[in-house]
């Protein structure tokens, strides 16, 4: 999450596909959580069901579907649901899309 400057990190299953996320946001919450442990598996403290979008979605349509959702990043999936990449609000300011 730090490294790539994303916030979030994806859940892939055995057969490459996004399951969920993983956002600082979940991470604080179960960090603060009152019953914290770390011997949970990543399914019990990620985000089901992630927005995503797909490449043949106009930038501008994506912006539109994260400023709905309040949402600042996403993963950009295939018709598989296999991710190809990611987008944040920083790549769509450099990109002239907002």
């Amino acid at each position: 999450m730090s490294a790539k400057g994303l916030g979030m990190t994806g859940v892939i299953n055995a057969n490459q596909e996004l399951i969920g996320i993983f956002t600082d946001g979940d991470l604080r919450r179960w960090l603060d959580h009152a019953e914290f442990r770390t011997d949970l598996n990543i399914t019990k403290v990620m985000t089901l069901s992630s927005v995503v979008t797909t490449a043949n979605i106009l930038a501008a349509e994506t912006l539109t579907l994260m400023e709905s959702k309040k949402i600042s990043c996403l993963f950009v999936v295939d018709e598989q649901n296999k991710p190809v990449g990611a987008l944040n609000m920083h790549d769509l300011l450099k990109a002239g899309v907002i």
